[in-house]
């Protein structure tokens, strides 16, 4: 015999949250980048490098920045979470150092923080299709993503398949990404009381 716990087994639902975070952070990269460079999602099999300047972004971590909360529906249990997530953007080519200073000065302006969310409110949902993606409960289900800060400017040596040397910079950029996981919750619409002879075996209880 198995003890378990007494819960039902379910499916725990959670938005991509991933997938919305890279797609906002791409689209502002976008945004301020020159109109010819392409942004990439980095470490993916099969993809050669764009000729001339391009960027690459790298998720490199999930930490959570507050305890979760927890609220609950007629069906359902929603956890909410608030993590800082730290994504590695990359630029290459001519021009990445000028590049990378616009994007460390819009990133860590106001505007940064009007442009994501402008772009979350008018953002469709994601396609039934999409290998990353699953459809939304709601509109509430969406993960909301903020700028927080950016990290120094840095150069890294890069040597190109003709063995030249290319321009180089890293920097890496922190945003908060606020979502809610739900999971299936046993609830009771009524209770039903039974009076209970709480006396010794005795009889009355002693004094």
């Amino acid at each position: 015999m198995v003890e378990t716990s007494g819960y039902p087994s379910a499916s725990v639902s959670l938005p991509p949250v991933t997938a919305a975070l890279t797609t906002a952070l791409r689209a502002f990269l976008l945004a301020v980048l020159p109109p010819d460079v392409p942004v990439l999602l980095a470490r993916q099999n099969r993809m050669p490098a764009p000729n001339g300047p391009f960027a690459l972004m790298a998720v490199l971590l999930h930490q959570p920045v507050a305890t979760s909360a927890t609220r609950y529906t007629a069906t359902s249990r929603i956890i909410l979470q608030q993590q800082e997530v730290t994504v590695q953007v990359s630029l290459f080519g001519q021009g990445a150092a000028d590049n990378l200073h616009r994007i460390s000065t819009l990133f860590q302006n106001g505007w940064a923080a009007e442009f994501f969310t402008t772009f979350q409110q008018s953002a469709p949902a994601p396609a039934a299709s999409a290998p990353s993606a699953r459809l939304l409960a709601s509109p509430a289900d969406i993960p909301r993503i903020a700028p927080l800060y950016a990290g120094s400017a840095r150069q890294l040596p890069f040597v190109n398949g003709e063995q030249q040397y290319e321009e180089h910079w890293q920097i890496d950029l922190h945003l908060q990404a606020s979502f809610a996981l739900s999971l299936p919750q046993s609830m009771a619409s009524a209770a039903r009381l039974v009076l209970a002879d709480v006396t010794s075996s005795q009889g009355s209880p002693s004094a």
